[in-house]
């Protein structure tokens, strides 16, 4: 990857750093179309369109590229640069963008950003990804780049769903179980039983090794279930220990949780550490009983293997 020596707009001759012709007109067309209202990525797309080079042989604007030309003090006459820019501009522009900035009361602290699990798609169980705009009603949403699954769920709201789910299972914890699935094995047992296919059907089958890989497959899947049942034992133990929580627990997530699934109704799913899914439906969800039911049922057929096991609804 190539990589400038010194910001865009500038060159050396003569062992000094002068405007370059071409690019310093270009940033100038930049602060230009900021101050008169474009965007950065409608800025981007215009040099873009018109193959303006960043480096020679190379384009590629993005916005964080403009972000950073945007910001460069140097374009003042700082350091050794001349001035490029005047200060009104320049200081209009950070003004514009201050403006801008729809991530300017993001508290990244907040527990939402300590969420120890992925926030998954209940269509196609893909990691979602929060945003977040200052400059909406709904500040948060989360969005899935596979499906395109986009709900708006306050950070207060989706902590305080993962809580009440939680404290259904402290509440509960005899609804923990194990149901292993026929329809999921860990790829080095479907190996296993694939070469015990082949050596049956081979025409001088090998007795010996037929026998050897049979006891191996069958001490893999007995060590598989014997993990998924201790695995559920710990659980309880963990839920059973568990006061009720006033607030989200983030330690008890981590300890117990591999997922949250996030569904349209904004109701959450927590996906237990043994392959467990709770859910806790909505009070009026049993008016729309049928149109739910079938909503999950089908993502979970199309995620299958990958997140879910067993529903349990509360």
């Amino acid at each position: 990857m190539k990589i400038r020596n010194i910001p865009f707009g500038y060159q050396m001759e003569n062992g000094r750093i002068t405007p370059h012709p071409a690019e310093s007109e270009t940033v100038r067309e930049i602060f230009t179309a900021y101050l008169d209202g474009q965007s950065l990525l409608q800025i981007a797309n215009s040099l873009n369109e018109r193959n303006i080079e960043y480096m020679p042989g190379v384009t590629g604007w993005n916005k964080a590229r403009l972000k950073r030309i945007i910001e460069d003090e140097r374009y003042l006459g700082s350091e050794s640069y001349p001035a490029m820019i005047g200060q009104a501009d320049f200081s209009e522009a950070q003004k514009i963008k201050a403006e801008r900035n729809t991530q300017k009361d993001t508290d990244r602290t907040a527990a939402v950003f300590r969420l120890p699990v992925p926030v998954r798609s209940e269509c196609c169980g893909s990691p979602m990804r929060r945003l977040h705009d200052s400059r909406t009603p709904h500040k948060e949403k989360w969005i899935c780049r596979s499906c395109g699954m986009a709900i708006k769920i306050s950070d207060n709201q989706l902590l305080a769903a993962i809580t009440e789910c939680t404290n259904a299972v402290i509440a509960a914890p005899t609804l923990l179980h194990h149901e292993s699935s026929q329809t999921e094995r860990p790829a080095v047992s479907l190996r296993m039983r694939n070469d015990i296919g082949r050596m049956l059907d081979s025409t001088v089958i090998d007795k010996d090794g037929l026998k050897n890989r049979i006891f191996e497959c069958a001490s893999l899947v007995y060590s598989e279930l014997d993990t998924a049942e201790r695995t559920t034992e710990h659980l309880r133990a963990v839920f059973e220990s568990t006061r009720p929580l006033s607030c989200y627990n983030p330690r008890l997530t981590e300890q117990a949780v591999s997922a949250v699934i996030l569904h349209t109704d904004k109701t959450v799913s927590l996906i237990l550490k043994n392959g467990q899914e709770i859910r806790k439906e909505k009070p009026d969800a049993a008016t729309d009983t049928s149109t739910a039911e079938a909503g999950t049922h089908h993502s979970a057929n199309r995620s299958a293997g990958e997140y879910r096991r067993h529903t349990s609804r509360l």
